[in-house]
């Protein structure tokens, strides 16, 4: 089993409303002790795609799409409820490598998640030999709108929620008074050499957030790179896009986000 994702105090790829919604999720997932295994999280993914695969052989079918579902906040490690980007990684390396499979829709719903993995999941869809359509029903935001942007072909519900927020963020929690109110007494003692560890996290602690704003700065410039690179000249920038804003999907469609609207039968029948 995977260790948990070091989801707060961390850059996120995420839009704000969505964190606030995963993290009562996460946290009442802890209050009732009812979270999936890693692995269980992996063989329920795989049990979709083998039912899709029998009932496509059942009907005669020789060659044929598969949908694989995003759902969630996109995290690098699957647990919690949630796939991560190396298990979607590696399905999706064993779905290329399938003859049988004509063709992959990510069927994505997630208002995104960690940075950390997404990039690598981008470059792994933009690469893979089976034409792909990333389609939303729901939410296609941030982390998730980034991995998107590898696929061959991007499409919408026409009553799909919000799309784009192309940017990142820094969601960051104190709970020293929290533990001073329990009685706790909190240490920090550095070697004299070590005068860098930690000094970005101490100095936002002492209200200076100039050395994580660098960061997200250089991680947003490699994001939006990253979109124009693989949207070439389908997106156009509107100049909010690549500021942060979210999209209606006909928005979307307007300023490139998205090249179609439809349903997701609409897409598996494109291949």
């Amino acid at each position: 089993m995977h260790g948990q994702n070091i989801f707060l105090n961390q850059p996120l790829a995420i839009d704000k409303n969505y964190l606030l919604s995963t993290i009562t999720n996460i946290i009442s997932g802890y209050q009732q002790k009812n979270f999936s295994s890693a692995e269980s999280i992996v063989q329920q993914a795989q049990s979709k795609i083998e039912m899709q695969a029998s009932s496509a052989m059942s009907s005669g079918a020789d060659v044929f799409p598969v949908v694989l579902d995003i759902n969630g906040p996109i995290i690098k490690y699957s647990s919690w409820y949630y796939l991560g980007t190396q298990d979607i990684i590696a399905i999706l390396r064993r779905l290329d490598r399938n003859q049988s499979v004509s063709g992959i829709v990510l069927n994505i719903d997630s208002g995104g998640g960690m940075v950390s993995g997404t990039a690598e999941l981008t470059h792994t869809i933009k690469n893979l030999s089976k034409p792909t359509i990333a389609y939303t029903g729901g939410y296609m935001c941030s982390a998730a709108m980034d991995i998107a942007s590898g696929a061959n072909f991007r499409m919408a519900n026409p009553f799909a929620d919000l799309i784009g927020s192309i940017g990142t963020m820094l969601s960051y929690q104190d709970f020293s008074k929290m533990f001073e109110k329990w009685g706790a007494t909190m240490y920090e003692i550095y070697a004299p050499q070590s005068t860098e560890k930690n000094k970005e996290f101490r100095d936002l602690q002492a209200g200076d957030s100039k050395a994580y704003e660098e960061r997200l700065k250089e991680m947003t410039a490699d994001f939006i790179s990253r979109m124009q690179e693989n949207m070439k000249e389908t997106l156009k920038d509107d100049g909010l896009v690549m500021k942060g804003k979210t999209y209606t999907p006909k928005q979307a469609l307007s300023v490139g986000l998205i090249n179609e609207i439809g349903t997701l039968e609409d897409a598996l029948v494109k291949f």
